[in-house]
């Protein structure tokens, strides 16, 4: 972790030695990480808005066809709480209960019902409450299918204010503001104060840290969604926030070097946001011309087979790691033009629908604290997005160095990449192994 942070800091460095940033420049980077910050951050709690319709949002005020008020409100929400965070640390406000209060009535706008579990599994309807600590127990249920229990709501208000005490104690005994947000980040989640918004407060409230101690802020992007659940599920498990804390650095890693790019006069834009941008929009098109796929089909044939492939092929490697977990989700896009997540490990394969415009799934194969040393992890990631135009899959593996693409829905074929991909991560582990690491 002390590496990746050094590196954060040469980078803040380099920044700072460049600053002030021209308006014109700043205005640029400011506008690029609003948008994207309000997309990600909203996507990563299931919001329907694409990343072109949250731009058209924020900068033109348009909405969106077919897509839930309630989406566009949380967006709304979102890019005004951004708006009083750098304000507040503008005008040096402190952090504190009131303000963190605050900061929730302007992310949620108003109060709305959202669907819910009684504690003996019932569904019901909960009013959520603005600006206010939960009433009644909001607990979830993890991806390995566990009930994670939160902070009691009447305990909820001693355990914010060792929450502020905490922060206060760290930042005046000058711990690195990386590490505080980050901390801060996961303690909050911890607690869930709110009965919604929970997972954006704590992001908002990590980059306003960062912000005031001259970082920029960090951006979760929701195709990381998984590994970032993943990581502070772990973290719950463990205590142990290390990968974390390296994680948020990594993602201040990225704006950070964004805003070096337009300092030097370099374009900021992502070659990969047009096409990103033409993908949506060829897909708004179809909602009217009725082309859809069986994303049922697609599920049975290729989708379920192999995750349990997957699954069958690193669990052989469980008396070599701590901890060996996988999983698998998919996002669908119904006919209405509604999202909805199934995890593919535990809801019902007859919950998707026979006709969607498309299917995008994530299978993550996550193996922890290889021959008992935890910071030695794997994570084997495929990424698969089926419609009517066809099939694309990305097999890859950050700690393997590893990406390769195949369009198509051979399973043979998938289950052959996989086991390449499984060849590779023991020659990985054989270095390791032989170099004592």
């Amino acid at each position: 972790m002390s590496n990746v942070i050094e590196e954060i800091d040469q980078l803040k460095e380099e920044l700072d030695a460049l600053r002030p940033l021209p308006p014109d420049v700043l205005g640029q980077i400011e506008q690029k990480l609003r948008i994207e910050s309000n997309y990600h951050s909203n996507a990563v709690e299931g919001n329907s808005l694409t990343l072109g319709e949250t731009r058209s949002l924020i900068l033109h005020g348009l909405t969106a066809s077919g897509k839930p008020m309630r989406d566009h409100l949380d967006i709304e929400g979102h890019d005004e709480a951004v708006k009083a965070m750098e304000g507040a640390v503008k005008r040096n406000e402190l952090l504190n209960e009131v303000f963190i209060r605050n900061l929730h009535k302007v992310l949620l706008k108003e109060p709305y019902e959202n669907d819910a579990i009684t504690p003996d599994g019932q569904p019901v309807k909960r009013r959520i409450a603005i600006g206010e600590y939960k009433t009644q127990p909001n607990n979830v249920r993890t991806s390995t299918g566990e009930i994670y229990y939160f902070t009691p709501p009447d305990q909820v208000k001693p355990a914010m204010g060792d929450l502020i005490d905490w922060y206060r104690r760290q930042e005046d005994e000058g711990e690195h503001p990386i590490i505080i947000a980050a901390t801060f980040h996961y303690r909050f989640t911890r607690i869930h104060p709110f009965d919604d918004g929970n997972g954006r407060m704590a992001r908002l409230l990590m980059n306003m840290i960062l912000i005031k101690h001259g970082y920029t802020v960090a951006v979760v992007p929701v195709e990381q969604r998984d590994q970032y659940i993943g990581m502070l599920e772990q973290a719950d498990k463990t205590e142990d926030l290390v990968e974390f804390i390296a994680y948020v650095a990594h993602c201040c890693k990225y704006t950070l070097n964004l805003h070096l790019r337009a300092a030097r006069g370099e374009d900021i834009e992502d070659v990969e946001d047009i096409d990103k941008e033409i993908v949506l929009f060829k897909r708004s098109l179809r909602k009217g011309t009725g082309e859809t796929i069986n994303a049922r089909e697609h599920a049975e044939k290729v989708l379920y087979p192999l995750l349990f492939h997957c699954k069958e092929k690193i669990e052989q490697f469980s008396d070599l790691f701590n901890h060996v977990y996988p999983s698998g989700s998919s996002n669908v896009r119904g006919v209405d033009n509604q999202i909805s997540t199934f995890r593919l490990l535990e809801d019902k394969r007859n919950a998707l629908p026979e006709n969607a415009l498309f299917v995008f799934t994530e299978l993550d194969c996550k193996l922890y604290g290889y021959q008992a040393k935890q910071r030695s992890n794997i994570r084997l990631k495929i990424k698969n997005e089926a419609d009517s135009n066809g099939c694309v899959w990305e097999f890859s593996s950050r700690d393997l160095g590893y990406k390769k693409e195949y369009a198509g829905q051979d399973l043979e074929v998938l289950k052959k990449m996989f086991n390449e991909m499984i060849r590779d991560m023991m020659k990985v582990l054989s270095e390791q192994s032989e170099n004592g690491s």
